[in-house]
């Protein structure tokens, strides 16, 4: 960790373009295009492809009990993988789903939706311990897995706006604590920070390249975001509006991190956090990401524009530069 950055990642030796860096499976994934035609995602989290639902090849197995129809599988066999998981949050949907959507936001719902996601699998998780659970892994004191590896993120509570602290407690007492979820364990401000956390370390999934504008000679954008999911260890890396990692999710959701140019050693690595291409100048980058992601961007590409600009600023005046 960095004293001024917090948790960052640094390559200890050179990396070569093209190099993956980082595959990172997520905790937990859900669709989020609103489109009755657009391909759900696999709710088995093992797969998690993308099931088209228009077209020639749609397909897909959906809830016995019909709770929602953004819950699917590719087949019976990834619906028996993932049966067991489901119920935690099946009755959950068919209490809550249709409630939330009249009386709150969609974007409220799919918070919620994905922090029960996440809670199912902690509660699998706990059901299955200690006879089922594999052995520590040696990278896991550092990344966590499963459970471990979400309670490991940050949720930088005291830093949300207490308007907005107030509005998620209100969604988690009205429709977590006491609805129909299994017995969660968890207090009111546990499941308040787990839902800060939800917020701060999920990625958007987008069918193209999330990336910087040097790689390609025409940059386009990378299209409409089809699902979301937390990625607890990619989490770890910072932003930069000139970024030296790529970011793309590949068919089973996994987001893959490739280097975007050679990294040199000690170097922090670096992604973007939006699309560079629809954000071009430097107002509209630290507009988006002031009002997003809550910081300042001071990277160097932010700097070196700021200065610029700055210049041009002290050059138009009448007196011209002492």
């Amino acid at each position: 960790a960095d004293p001024y950055r917090g948790r960052l990642l640094r390559v200890k030796a050179s990396v070569p373009s093209g190099t993956v860096l980082l595959v990172d499976t997520p905790s937990a994934i859900i669709p989020s295009s609103t489109s009755p035609d657009a391909a759900l995602v696999c709710s088995n989290l093992a797969c998690s492809r993308r099931v088209p639902q228009d077209g020639p090849h749609i397909g897909g197995v959906p809830c016995p009990n019909n709770c929602i129809r953004e819950v699917i599988w590719c087949d019976a066999t990834c619906l028996r993988a993932d049966y067991s998981r489901h119920q935690f949050e099946c009755l959950w949907l068919k209490t809550n789903a249709s409630v939330m959507r009249q009386q709150e936001t969609e974007y409220d719902f799919v918070t919620l939706w994905h922090v029960v996601r996440l809670l199912s699998g902690r509660d699998l998780e706990m059901r299955c311990r200690p006879s089922q659970s594999p052995g520590q892994l040696p990278w896991e004191k550092d990344w966590g897995r499963h459970w471990k590896a979400v309670d490991m993120c940050c949720s930088y509570l005291s830093s949300w706006p207490e308007s907005q602290l107030k509005h998620w407690r209100r969604l988690v007492e009205t429709y977590l604590i006491g609805t129909a979820l299994p017995p969660l364990s968890l207090t009111p401000t546990e499941l308040l920070d787990i839902v800060c956390k939800e917020e701060t370390n999920t990625f958007a999934l987008y069918p193209k390249l999330t990336g910087p504008l040097y790689m390609i000679d025409q940059p386009v954008p990378r299209g409409d975001s089809y699902g979301l999911g937390l990625y607890p260890r990619a989490a770890r890396f910072n932003h930069s509006c000139l970024p030296n990692v790529s970011h793309k999710p590949d068919e089973q959701g996994r987001m893959v991190y490739t280097a975007a140019r050679e990294i040199s050693a000690g170097e922090e690595a670096l992604i973007s956090y939006f699309d560079l291409t629809k954000f071009t100048t430097l107002e509209e980058r630290r507009e988006h990401v002031k009002v997003h992601f809550r910081f300042t961007c001071d990277c160097a590409r932010c700097t070196e524009e700021r200065a610029e600009e700055n210049l041009l600023n002290i050059e138009s005046l009448p007196f011209g530069i002492f």
